[in-house]
């Protein structure tokens, strides 16, 4: 399997105070082996990579988790989803509930989205689960089903 797609909706510099489903403030398609995220500073790329970490539940040296700046200026929600795609049957049997499914009859492949949406009122950031299924809502994982989504980020040296 590997990471196809990301989208982010009001998740620090990508928003626009608009929350609407059907317009990401960012789309990025991944290809499967090798991608390079180049740009100037300040340009977005380590808060794509910090997304990714978010929703894989990324073991790191750091402890990352949704803080106030990850919320756009201004906004009460934001949204991360990723598409997960090429699983192998191996690993398609550990997302079975959770799976959708692209083209038809043998040909259909199984894909798996994953959607983090936190939300925050004055006060504080209220608690939320790494959901996934084809739906916008989603559906909790299990903790099985996270942990065959466990993940290490390498630091640059």
């Amino acid at each position: 399997m590997f990471l196809r797609e990301l989208k982010l909706w009001n998740f620090r510099k990508f928003g626009n105070g608009e929350f609407d489903l059907s317009k990401p403030h960012l789309h990025v398609e991944f290809k499967k082996g090798l991608n390079v995220l180049i740009g100037e500073n300040d340009s977005g790329k380590t808060a794509i990579l910090d997304a990714v970490k978010l929703v894989l539940k990324t073991h790191a040296y750091e402890w990352i988790r949704v803080e106030e700046k990850d919320f756009h200026k201004g906004t009460d929600k934001l949204r991360i989803e990723l598409i997960l795609a090429e699983l192998e049957p191996e690993e398609a049997k550990n997302f079975i509930e959770w799976l959708g499914w692209e083209g038809d009859g043998e040909q259909a492949k199984p894909i798996l989205k994953l959607i983090l949406q936190v939300e925050k009122n004055k006060d504080r950031i209220l608690p939320s689960d790494v959901k996934a299924g084809m739906d916008d809502v989603g559906y909790t994982l299990d903790a099985e089903a996270r942990d065959y989504l466990k993940t290490t980020y390498l630091r640059a040296l």
